[in-house]
């Protein structure tokens, strides 16, 4: 079988898919475009289950999945930056930081011979704990989105339980954009000692 059509490359189809009705629908239809995204999101936590299940992890797959999570992050992130014109510089910060993070982190995790972003060394403890304790960046993940959703549906509805999550998960958010400029000065550090190491 094609590594095309494996069972959680099929998946990030869906979820890029998801992540282009979003963008159809996102000015307009809050509740379609919540959904859209969340399913989105969701496809993130069965691709990786369904690789392992199958046995179907590929490096193809492992792209897909990164770059399927920046797509629909930056799609979002591109709708606050219209809904919140007085802060809607933030959100373009935040997009441009968590592309360009990610971007070295696998970059250096190559260019290091490390096998695997999420298991690369770091001298920075907050990455350790980040992406080594169990679970937490399950969670660090859906705090996040929680409060990109809810600071979406926000300017449409005004219900309480979704004011009540927007506070409670904006903090993660900002907390995980702190983790992807750590991510960032991590990369770059590995990247410039293991060149300076050539000389």
């Amino acid at each position: 079988m094609s590594v095309y059509f494996y069972i959680p490359n099929l998946i990030g189809y869906a979820r890029v898919i998801c992540a282009l009705v979003f963008c159809y629908t996102g000015s307009f239809n809050p509740i379609v475009s919540a959904i859209v995204y969340s399913v989105s999101q969701l496809g993130d936590l069965f691709d990786g289950m369904a690789a392992r299940k199958f046995n179907q992890c590929s490096v193809f797959g492992s792209v897909l999945d990164m770059v399927t999570d920046r797509f629909s992050n930056a799609c979002l992130l591109a709708v606050l930056y219209k809904l919140y014109p007085t802060i809607g510089f933030l959100f373009l910060w935040a997009l441009a930081l968590d592309l360009c993070s990610h971007w070295y982190q696998m970059y250096s995790t190559l260019y290091c011979n490390e096998k695997h972003h999420k298991t690369a060394v770091s001298k920075y403890k907050i990455l350790e704990i980040y992406y080594k304790v169990p679970y937490m960046l399950f969670f660090m993940v859906l705090l996040s989105e929680t409060a990109m959703v809810t600071l979406y549906l926000n300017v449409f509805i005004d219900w309480f339980v979704i004011q009540i999550l927007m506070y409670v998960s904006v903090p993660f958010l900002c907390l995980k954009h702190y983790i992807n400029f750590i991510q960032l000065i991590s990369a770059s550090d590995k990247i410039i000692e293991k060149e300076q190491n050539k000389f």
